[in-house]
């Protein structure tokens, strides 16, 4: 069994390895029997035409390999001349196909050349290589029409497959400028969210921090409104207790303060008259006064005069005024005391 691989095709095409089967003839009495080997194709693969006009045998067939090869053989075989064409038959076992070709019986010519026997298988023979000839011919021509086909289902196949992946580019493409787009309005608005919590948040602090300045100002003036009244009432309580004290007081301890007062002042002007005038005396005594230490000796009896005056004024304008608050302070007694007199002097009815 011989085997040829045929040349690989420029696209992605099949490849074909040629195979020549092993054939052996066997001759019988009754009919001329045909085996064909072949290992490792099916019943079904295989195909047995017989061309009337040629009358040649013509047996074909084919099966796939691995990685896109493929096995076949075409062999052409001629019919014996004294077969029955109509009862040939075929059987396929093991392998191994047979082909029985049954004979019949013919009497033959007497005197008949050898000559014309030779011419004829000649003939044959002949007609045979030029059937070979156009089968390989035929089948070139469909090899090249297949390889062809090929070519162009690859051609196709490969703009399909550009197009495709330009599809499925542009398609990626557009998905990820939508996702990015989607990427940036999303962060935007988070963003835009962020810068309005935070926007917020700062407003509330401030107005917290704006309500808690409000309301710590109002306590502190409160408070200090508070220390105030306080501090009003505290003044306003020691200065009734100072004039309950003063009321208390007699108007003769006033007036006796009054002319004590005025007693210290009056000695210690005198004293002081008492200096001068001695000191006017002595000078008189030496007669050396000049004209303006008499003016000032004027000037002094004069103011002595004034002073005297002054103090007996005051001493009567104070005596008034105390006698006045105290016939006050005393008549509001009596009215306070009328006022609570009739509640206190109500007489209790009792059972008798």
């Amino acid at each position: 069994m011989a085997a040829r691989q045929q040349p690989k095709g420029t696209g992605l095409g099949v490849q074909y390895v040629d195979l020549v089967p092993k054939s052996e003839w066997k001759e019988q009495p009754e009919a001329n029997i045909l085996t064909i080997d072949l290992p490792g194709f099916a019943k079904e693969q295989v195909k047995v035409t017989f061309v009337h006009t040629s009358k040649m045998l013509r047996v074909m067939g084919e099966r796939p390999l691995a990685d896109r090869r493929w096995s076949r053989f075409n062999e052409v075989f001629t019919v014996p001349q004294n077969c029955l064409v109509d009862k040939i038959h075929g059987s396929f076992n093991n392998n191994t196909l047979t082909i029985t070709m049954p004979k019949e019986t013919i009497t033959k010519m007497p005197n008949v050349p050898e000559t014309s026997k030779t011419v004829a298988e000649r003939v044959e023979k002949l007609e045979e290589k030029r059937l070979l000839e156009e089968a390989r011919k035929k089948e070139a021509e469909a090899e090249k029409i297949k390889k062809l086909l090929e070519e162009k289902e690859g051609i196709i196949r490969k703009l399909q497959e550009e197009a495709k992946a330009k599809e499925m580019a542009e398609a990626k493409k557009l998905q990820e400028e939508a996702k990015a787009k989607e990427m940036a309005e999303a962060k935007k608005m988070q963003e835009e969210a962020k810068e309005k919590e935070m926007a917020e948040a700062r407003k509330l602090q401030e107005e917290t921090i704006a309500k808690e300045k409000a309301e710590a100002k109002k306590l502190e003036e409160e408070a200090k409104a508070k220390e105030k009244l306080a501090e009003e009432a505290a003044l306003e309580k020691s200065i009734q207790e100072k004039k309950s004290v003063d009321s208390t007081k007699s108007v003769s301890e006033r007036v006796s303060e009054v002319m004590k007062s005025a007693e210290e002042k009056l000695g210690y002007l005198g004293e002081k008259e008492k200096k001068i005038r001695k000191g006017i005396l002595e000078k008189v005594r030496g007669k050396d006064l000049t004209s303006e230490e008499k003016k000032s000796m004027v000037n002094i009896g004069v103011a002595t005069l004034v002073l005297f005056a002054l103090g007996a004024y005051v001493s009567y304008t104070f005596c008034s005024s105390s006698s006045s608050s105290s016939s006050s302070s005393s008549s509001s007694s009596s009215s306070s005391s009328t006022s609570t007199s009739p509640s206190s002097s109500s007489p209790s009815t009792k059972p008798e």
